[in-house]
């Protein structure tokens, strides 16, 4: 049976750096993955432009699609790799808080995802031509939410993921209904009522209406503000229950 030592009274955050630290000195060698953030956005988005003759009118629901796809693929996978490797036993058998353990997967993950959403926009830029009705800066902070919004879904559902297949699994489960329903190919607006609610509750509903009001100026500010609270409540309930996961686990 396995026993916990005295558990550290530092406070929620006793761990988290030290988790974060060791999750990025672990992948500068996973080429795998820094491919997976730093490459295959350029490739995607270098794709569309050659397909696409005008790809402004789409670039909001496509970025808004892929930041949070490439996200969710990073941390599930990541994740999961850790429980699998027996990593996770032995950081939940040490010293540390289970929110910082849970923050610092976040925080290291986090940093790979804000650097794959900065490379996302720079392709963005590069290949689509895209320019940003409410600028740059708003543009990059609501994607980079998107992203931690996937980041925290991914941590929960690879948490029920025995191998890398199973969290894949996922996708047409989790993620593509969401696609499909979330405004991609047709306003929310237009569905039928029946669809119309549950894609209210759906993360990328509300990513694709605070990017289109951010590159196109769809919208007013309150519809951002309901789409970035949106998906803040969204990434908050993800991580909390990914905390209360694990902590059982524990």
């Amino acid at each position: 049976m396995r026993t916990a030592p005295p558990r550290d009274t530092g406070g929620v955050l006793h761990g988290t750096l030290p988790v974060a630290g060791r999750i990025l000195r672990s992948l500068r060698g996973d080429r795998r993955t820094l491919a997976l953030v730093a490459v295959v956005p350029v490739f995607l988005l270098f794709l569309l432009s050659e397909v696409f003759p005008r790809p402004k009118p789409v670039a909001p629901v496509l970025l808004g699609v892929f930041v949070f796809f490439l996200t969710y693929l990073l941390t599930a996978i990541g994740f999961l790799r850790e429980r699998t490797a027996g990593t996770l036993d032995r950081v939940l058998v040490s010293p540390i808080s289970r929110g910082g353990l849970v923050l610092g997967y976040l925080l290291g993950y986090g940093a790979l995802a804000v650097v794959q959403s900065v490379v996302l926009l720079g392709a963005a830029v590069v290949f689509l031509d895209v320019t940003f009705t409410h600028g740059v800066a708003l543009f990059l902070a609501v994607e980079i939410l998107g992203a931690f919004t996937a980041l925290g879904l991914g941590v929960l559902l690879s948490l029920f993921a025995q191998n890398e297949f199973q969290a894949i699994q996922f996708i047409p489960v989790v993620i593509t209904p969401q696609v499909i329903l979330g405004g991609t190919f047709l306003p929310v607006s237009e569905l039928p009522a029946y669809l119309r609610y549950p894609a209210l509750l759906m993360p990328i509903t509300h990513l694709v209406d605070a990017m289109e009001y951010v590159v196109l100026g769809v919208g007013d500010r309150g519809d951002l503000l309901v789409a970035v609270g949106a998906l803040a409540g969204f990434a908050t309930l993800a991580v909390v229950t990914a905390a209360v996961v694990i902590r059982r686990a524990g």
